[in-house]
Formats: structure tokens, sequence, C-alpha cells
């Protein structure tokens, strides 16, 4: 499973590298990318496999939409987060793209035999750095609270990755 989800990341950051931009798609961002998942309560646990896939569409600000993906191996469990929101540009450099956004969220925890969503919220701080013609490398954090049964947790996701 893990090797799987590595060779389809790996196939689609290679497929929309060779793939020109539609001359429609000026503004619009599409990032894909690893991410890092390290839990800030008292046990801390830490999920270094991930990925995130984010949209968003028309100019710099706007709204975004954001898919998670964790793996937990040392409890077997898979986390799946989706967050919409307002995403604000604060620059306006061509090889350098600052951005902040603030979303709601689910996050959606699937244990073996059972399953878990929790509501909640994400908001970070990321940078687009060009690479020349239309792809940039993405840097991002993204503080993550949800409120689960009885229990609220936050994380910190770091994520590196490709935008178009």
């Amino acid at each position: 499973m893990t090797k799987r989800l590595v060779v389809l990341v790996v196939l689609a950051i290679v497929a929309a590298a060779a793939a020109p931009a539609p001359a429609s798609a000026d503004g619009n961002k599409l990032s894909i990318g690893y991410a890092y998942l390290k839990g800030l309560e008292d046990e801390g646990r830490t999920i270094p496999l991930g990925g995130f896939v984010s949209f968003a569409p028309g100019d710099d600000s706007g709204f975004e939409l954001d898919l998670g993906f964790h793996r937990d191996d040392d409890i077997d469990t898979n986390i799946f987060t989706a967050a919409l929101g307002p995403r604000f540009a604060l620059g306006s450099g061509e090889s350098v793209q600052p951005f902040a956004h603030v979303m709601g969220a689910v996050n959606h925890l699937r244990f073996p035999g059972e399953s878990e969503t929790d509501f909640g919220g994400m908001a970070g701080v990321g940078l687009d750095l060009g690479m020349g013609g239309s792809m940039m490398i993405r840097l991002g954090a993204d503080f993550q609270m949800f409120f689960g049964d009885g229990t609220n947790y936050k994380q910190l996701r770091l994520g590196v990755g490709l935008t178009f």
C-alpha cells in the first residue's frame, strides 16, 4: 500500500510537469506533495508518511480546497482530511509567492474494524518558489485542530511539493 501511494504521487507529478498548462488556467494553482504530521498533544505522535493535494482556482486570493492523507503503520490507521476556505496572497512576486489560508476541515480516521469522523479547522502559511515556467516548489506549515467525542486534538502538518 505504501509503495503504491509513493508510485502514484511520483507518476502524478511527472505527468503534471510534462503537460503544458492550458491558457485558461492562468491564476489556477494545483499543488501535490509530501506531508509530515506531528501531534501536539502529550503523546506527540509523528506520522512521517503522508501527502496532500491542493487546488485554488482563479487569482492568487480566493477559495482553496485541500485534501490530505496520512498512514500510521504503528497503530494501523489511515487519516484523511478535507479542508475548504479562503486563501490570501501575501505578496505579488513572480518567483516568490507567499500565502496564508484559514479553512474549515473534516478529519476521518480509519482503524481496523471502525472509523471516526471529527470536524475542526486548519490555518497555515506557505511559500511557492518559482522554478521557471509554470512550475513552483511549495513549502507550507499548517496548524490543525479537530474536535472529537470528548477529545480535542491539535496537529502540525509540514508539506513540500510542486505547484503548477
